[in-house]
């Protein structure tokens, strides 16, 4: 039975490219998700080229949606007690950029507001119709509108 699950979080630990024994590579990066106070920690595997190259413009603390089959495994450590290891075989995913935080100016350097693009700025123009000499002026769709 697989059993397919949406997982968001940060990127906790920042993407690897690796080689499988089979000789296909693949992406693996660790995301933190948080539960209240608890956190749980998800091993994600991609073996999508292009997803694997989303994956990599991802840095450590970003946001990202992972949705792909998952795993649950059991392993006790020798010196421990048993634990959980999560994770998932993510057949997509979503980096969720925040939107850019304008910084303060650093001092000595003069605060300057962002620049606009050049079609920002331009002045929409007005066009006048001219009617010719000698040409129909008359209705020709049978509206009340006078244009």
């Amino acid at each position: 039975m697989t059993v397919f699950a949406l997982v968001s979080g940060t990127l906790f630990r920042a993407p690897e490219q690796r080689v499988s024994k089979a000789g296909k590579t693949y992406v693996q990066a660790t995301i933190k998700t948080r539960d209240g106070d608890a956190s749980a920690f998800w091993r994600v595997l991609i073996f999508s080229e292009t997803q694997q190259a989303e994956m990599q413009l991802l840095a450590v603390g970003d946001a990202v949606s992972v949705q792909g089959a998952m795993k649950v495994e059991l392993y006790k450590p020798e010196n421990g007690e048993a634990r959980i290891s999560l994770s998932i075989i993510a057949d997509s995913l979503l980096g969720l950029r925040p939107p850019s935080r304008r910084r303060a100016p650093a001092e000595g350097r003069p605060h300057r507001e962002p620049r606009r693009a050049a079609h920002c700025e331009r002045q929409p123009r007005l066009v006048e119709m001219k009617v010719h000499a000698g040409s129909d002026n008359t209705d020709h769709f049978g509206d009340d509108m006078p244009f």
